[in-house]
């Protein structure tokens, strides 16, 4: 659906309800008590047996593809869009390295834009979303599969940006993209959606360039959008370290929509626990 998920969606209630196989007959029809359910009481892998014979085989797979919209280059700061846009041409489809996206609009970005063909290359903590995973974990990834590249952000990598000089002490092939917008920009942008005000979002603006020089890595600095397809080039290129430090426009609305309004519907339902109407 091009989002992460809210856990919740009208979307995903299909007309006729839902089949809920469980083992438990207790717990049949808890999750969405107000949706016509079908009850099977049920070991899965029994289900799953009785149920494949009855099954369409299909021999085509449909892979996902990129947006077919191509934006032209701007002449002001770099849209996250145009920017994962680029990433998608230069590492997605022009490398073979490993790609990690950070939690926040870092995230919501390249897992809204990029596709991969293949299995493996595109990883994301997708369960706590904990931030400065990825500014991290892109060493191990890259330790493993060779070049990797991590989508983060400036307050991810404030927060775990010490991680570059262990990258220059074992030579790790690593890529730092950070989309640079002087702020946390999730909670901003959804406090902002959800009608409330952001508190203390800002960040001062960091050079991550000097940043990763002071630690013996390489990097540039991208200012504008036409200047984004040669900085990939020669991030992807180097054999050292390397930071592309990105100034990206803070007013592009990230795509968390569908989720931000999931949650304000959920909010607004009396639930056991504590939501408040």
């Amino acid at each position: 659906m091009g989002e992460f998920s809210s856990f919740w969606s009208s979307a995903l209630i299909p007309q006729r309800g839902l089949i809920h196989v469980d083992i438990d007959q207790n717990v049949l029809g808890v999750v969405y008590p107000d949706v016509e359910t079908y009850w099977i009481v049920s070991d899965i892998q029994a289900f799953v047996d009785k149920l494949m014979p009855h099954l369409q085989q299909s021999s085509a797979i449909t892979f996902p593809r990129a947006e077919s919209n191509s934006l032209e280059v701007g002449e002001n700061q770099v849209r996250p869009n145009f920017l994962m846009q680029e990433i998608q041409k230069a590492i997605v489809e022009g490398s073979k390295a490993v790609v990690m996206s950070e939690a926040g609009n870092s995230f919501a970005w390249a897992t809204h834009c990029l596709r991969f063909q293949e299995p493996g290359r595109y990883r994301v903590s997708t369960s706590f979303g904990s931030m400065g995973h990825a500014v991290t974990g892109i060493l191990g990834a890259a330790l493993i599969c060779g070049k990797a590249v991590g989508i983060v952000g400036d307050g991810a990598m404030l927060m775990n940006g010490g991680e570059i000089n262990t990258a220059v002490k074992y030579q790790i092939p690593v890529v730092w993209i950070i989309l640079n917008d002087g702020r946390y920009n999730m909670v901003a942008q959804g406090a902002s959606q959800q009608g409330f005000q952001g508190v203390d979002t800002m960040l001062p603006v960091v050079d991550f360039v000097k940043f990763a020089q002071a630690m013996g890595a390489d990097g540039v600095r991208v200012n504008s959008e036409i200047e984004v397809s040669q900085a990939l080039v020669q991030a992807m290129s180097s054999s050292q370290p390397f930071v592309v430090d990105v100034a990206i426009d803070p007013s592009v609305k990230s795509p968390i929509t569908n989720r931000i309004e999931s949650l304000i519907v959920q909010g607004s339902i009396q639930i056991k626990g504590g939501y408040v109407k």
